[in-house]
């Protein structure tokens, strides 16, 4: 762990993050487009929120995506405090960003 060397950036020791990039030849280009696909897809998701509380069949439905994935974004922006349970509309839970429902 004694690697010294520097990024070019005032000097400083490289962080073990940038050492272990280093010996792994960068982040994967797959990793890279699975990163910024989930991006979109949660932007998708905080848009279609904005207008209100929805369910994930109707969150599905505007913004075409399968309900499973909807879901599995759902929970994890509901884990990380990003949305909340506001109710619900016959079956299904209606979520809502956070601080707007």
């Amino acid at each position: 762990m004694g690697e010294k060397t520097t990024t070019g950036k005032a000097d400083r020791p490289k962080r073990p993050i940038e050492i272990l990039r280093d010996r792994l030849g960068g982040v994967s280009k797959e990793l890279q487009a699975s990163v910024k696909e989930q991006g979109r897809i949660r932007k998708l998701l905080r848009g279609a929120l904005a207008g209100g509380p929805r369910t994930v069949p109707e969150l599905g439905a505007q913004c075409e995506l399968p309900t499973t994935t909807v879901l599995w974004h759902l929970m994890a922006m509901r884990r990380y405090g990003q949305v909340v349970e506001a109710g619900e509309a016959g079956d299904y839970v209606r979520y809502a960003l956070k601080g707007s429902e």
